[in-house]
């Protein structure tokens, strides 16, 4: 073991890196663009899957629950954390997926081939040879149509933030204690955002910005992410040419609305389209003009024909979701009066196309399952009032316009569906593994691989929905919480003791709270 890898085992067995689902690194994803650019990616459902870096296994394990005719392989030079995913492993009993403690350097051909390989958090953070061996096990563990995710820190973004990592590893060198490290860390870029002034000042908007984004993170992240010894962006660039001396090519982002210059101005997206002898280059400009932190690359090997001329057909066969609402009600479905549709995050589409308003707003009712494209146009059709229709002509329409709300990430295309139930049963049951994640904290993983909130009453309730208590039983549950002091109910700031308005307020909650977790598609059939 050479110094590097000596000093970032040890890191990481001090300070573990949190163990999370990364929905952008799923096989569904990863086979979801595969598939829009013309590949023929291995299904979801009978798949291998390589992560490098597993830790904890947060990432795989989830995957491999809700996947179990597919075989998942983890690896991990941190010893604590890979114990701590084979307890998860065993108490999940899961026969279809394995944690190795082991360096990235010993995975070789006999570890056979995978059509999904994730590297997520770990190219920009290990040295040349593990780079080096990480684009290696790309190019020779991966399956002929299988596809690779690796995510890594970009400049020209990370120049700014190197010179913020630099400061903070010159002030902490000091300090043995890694504990002591990250408060100083935190401490002085504190002091320099407060030091230096703002107004007609970047260098000091920058450093007050960057001192919110430290404020936010925890511990772990900031220790791993800007006081690591190694943490080595690259170009883009840079990064399609190592790939390309290994024999692998450019897929795409895992992120794809990221791929497109739909986001400039017209005379700014000409003249990049202008300047780009090919996909490289205009991703490379693309960066430049975004001042791009990291990358969520996918690769493939460079004989498998790629169809970038994207159109309705390319999209047309998926399964289609979204949460978007209609910023405005009612929707009007009968005349071309446009209607603006937002998601959570904030990403929104506007339409005036009566069928896709129809068709967004049947997704948004479907929401958190999937809707397949063919079932979506008749439903929008019904929203519409309409029974005859040139069914082929429509549905290109229809994907034409989910392509562009693909795109502004306001829909999402998939190849896969897990089991998902739109309403609360008499005796609601919930998903087992996140029942099993959940205990005990006030977040769990959902059946969509993304990590989710649980309000105080869900924590308390997820953990009893095993398909045998309906509501009268839930009920009497959270009562007795309340008997003992575990649960309040507050009224204006102050305890209520009236038994009455508890129980009233007790009802509400629960259905709320059962509400909210079918929503968050954290209940099964």
């Amino acid at each position: 073991m050479d110094k590097n890898t000596a000093i970032i085992t040890s890191s990481y067995d001090e300070v573990p890196y949190e163990s999370h689902p990364f929905p952008q690194s799923h096989p569904d994803r990863l086979a979801t663009v595969g598939t829009i650019f013309g590949m023929k990616p291995a299904p979801v459902v009978k798949c291998r899957v390589l992560e490098l870096g597993c830790a904890g296994g947060g990432n795989i394990i989830p995957m491999a629950f809700q996947l179990p005719d597919s075989d998942f392989v983890g690896v991990d030079l941190s010893l604590r954390q890979v114990e701590t995913g084979r307890k998860t492993i065993g108490d999940l009993a899961l026969n279809n997926i394995r944690l190795h403690h082991a360096s990235i350097l010993d995975v070789d051909q006999t570890w056979g081939l995978f059509d999904y390989i994730i590297c997520h958090g770990v190219y920009s953070w290990v040295p040349a040879n593990v780079q080096e061996k990480i684009m290696r096990i790309a190019a020779e563990n991966l399956a002929p149509m299988g596809i690779a995710y690796i995510s890594y820190n970009t400049y020209p973004g990370w120049h700014m933030r190197e010179m913020i990592r630099r400061m903070m590893l010159y002030h902490s060198e000091q300090f043995s204690n890694i504990t002591q490290k990250i408060q100083q860390a935190r401490a002085l870029i504190e002091f320099l955002a407060n030091s230096i002034p703002t107004e007609n000042n970047p260098y000091g908007m920058f450093l007050k910005s960057e001192l919110e984004l430290i404020k936010k993170s925890r511990d772990y992240y900031l220790f791993h992410e800007h006081l690591e010894e190694v943490n080595v962006p690259l170009y883009f660039h840079e990064f399609a040419e190592r790939a390309a001396a290994h024999g692998l090519q450019y897929l795409g982002e895992s992120e794809f609305g990221t791929m497109l210059a739909g986001g400039f101005q017209k005379e700014v997206a000409d003249t990049l389209n202008r300047i780009s002898p090919n996909i490289i280059n205009k991703e490379q400009y693309m960066d430049f003009l975004r001042n791009r932190f990291f990358r969520q690359t996918l690769l493939c090997h460079k004989d498998v024909p790629l169809k970038r001329a994207l159109g309705p057909e390319s999209v047309s066969g998926f399964l289609v979701a979204s949460a978007a609402q209609a910023t405005a009600t009612p929707i009007d479905l009968s005349s071309a009066a446009k209607v603006s549709f937002c998601v959570p995050t904030g990403a929104s589409v506007e339409t005036n196309r009566p069928l896709t308003k129809a068709a967004l707003t049947v997704l948004r009712k479907s929401w958190p399952a999937c809707v397949g494209m063919d079932e979506l146009l008749e439903q929008a059709h019904q929203q519409l009032g309409v029974n005859e229709y040139h069914r082929e002509q429509t549905r290109l329409i229809l994907a034409f316009d989910l392509l562009q709300c693909y795109s502004a990430r306001v829909v999402g295309f998939h190849t896969w569906q897990p089991d998902i139930v739109l309403t609360v049963s008499d005796k609601p049951k919930a998903d087992s593994l996140s029942a099993y994640l959940g205990k005990g904290h006030n977040q769990t993983v959902n059946i969509r691989h993304e990590l989710t909130a649980l309000d105080v009453v869900g924590q308390h309730l997820l953990g009893l929905l095993d398909g045998t208590r309906d509501r009268a039983a839930l009920l009497e549950h959270l009562r007795q919480l309340v008997k003992r002091g575990i649960l309040t109910i507050n009224q204006d700031g102050k305890p209520v003791t009236d038994r009455i308005v508890i129980d009233n307020s007790l009802h509400q909650a629960l259905e709320a709270t059962l509400g909210k977790m079918a929503a968050s598609a954290l209940l099964v059939g």
